[in-house]
């Protein structure tokens, strides 16, 4: 039975939220660097009014909603993947990914060669911008693309460049393409590719957090269970130069399951001995006391205590006292 009013609690910290693939059953994301974790339930109501003055006779409730938003402190690439509903892979040797670079090269009059960081990808164009005065001229490209992969492209491949082009030191700006295939001990390429058909999807929500509990002083567990999450495909990145770390928030609405569920709140109270040590009583929301005799009235079904107890142990069974209840006062 439920008590008129039970313990108070208070929330003390965010959730750590799993979302669970509604077809497998595994688990596809773990978040555990949450900063905020919003539930909000709304619902609307439709008055019907009739008669002289046209008074409310009824309200209707519908349309009950649970939107979700929890906001990430810290993006992985899989999570973003499940934000977006794109496409995550790595690359592999058979399947490379490419890269589009530029960095800064110097150039001396006697050594007409663009030596870059990393080997521009085959079958590509090299791109290149003269700095002058701390200001990008126009860019040339290389008057062929490229027949193999290679780190070093000579100044008079590129469009308008002859060898007498550089007189002294030139600087430029290099643009590129370059490839990686399967990581290295150093190095790691991943590719999320976002299709216009594909949305973020569905899955099972599971919030576990702490809410403190008033008569013990101790943190309870509470667990929030979402059946069917559909997470909202829309983002926003915001990158700023601030020292401040961007929030990745993930929204979503709780959608009604095949038992008509939304939503589902577990509390798994902490026990400890308080009061008589004989029943242990219970430190949460309700006590274990010793179950007491009554009688009931003939006729007006009135309960009438007999004095007669019998203690309980921590699994609620009636405890044997040599086969002789207590009474109160003996």
């Amino acid at each position: 039975m439920l008590d008129i009013q039970g313990r108070k609690y208070a929330s003390v910290t965010v959730c750590d939220v799993t979302l669970y693939d509604l077809v497998t059953k595994y688990p596809v994301m773990y978040f555990d660097t949450l900063k905020v974790t919003t539930l909000e339930g709304t619902a609307e109501v439709t008055d019907i009014q009739g008669g002289q003055g046209n008074a409310t006779l009824a309200s209707v409730s519908h349309s009950k909603a649970i939107n979700v938003q929890f906001d990430d402190a810290i993006m992985t690439m899989s999570s973003l993947a499940v934000l977006t509903g794109g496409e995550l892979k790595e690359g592999t040797n058979e399947n490379k990914i490419k890269m589009v670079n530029s960095e800064i090269v110097k150039v001396a009059d006697k050594d007409a060669t663009i030596k870059l960081e990393r080997k521009a990808r085959k079958g590509s164009y090299v791109y290149i911008a003269q700095l002058v005065d701390g200001i990008l001229s126009t860019a040339t490209r290389l008057d062929e693309v490229l027949e193999a992969e290679s780190d070093t492209i000579a100044l008079t491949d590129f469009h308008n460049y002859k060898q007498d082009s550089i007189v002294g030191e030139a600087t430029f700006r290099v643009f590129y393409e370059y490839e990686m295939g399967f990581p290295t001990k150093t190095e790691e390429l991943t590719e999320i590719t976002v299709l216009a058909d594909k949305f973020a999807g569905t899955y099972r929500f599971i919030g576990d957090t702490l809410l403190f509990n008033q008569f013990t002083g101790l943190n309870d567990i509470f667990q929030i269970e979402i059946p069917k999450l559909k997470l909202d495909s829309s983002f926003s990145f915001n990158l700023n130069a601030a020292t401040e770390a961007v929030v990745f928030s993930f929204k979503g609405k709780a959608l009604r399951d095949d038992e008509g569920q939304m939503i589902k709140f577990r509390q798994l109270r902490v026990e400890g001995k308080s009061g008589d040590e004989t029943y242990g009583q219970f430190d949460g929301s309700f006590k274990r006391v010793p179950a007491k005799e009554v009688t009931v009235d003939s006729v007006d079904a009135s309960l009438k205590d007999t004095g007669v107890t019998y203690p309980l142990n921590e699994n609620y069974e009636v405890i044997d006292t040599t086969d002789t209840p207590e009474v109160d006062g003996e």
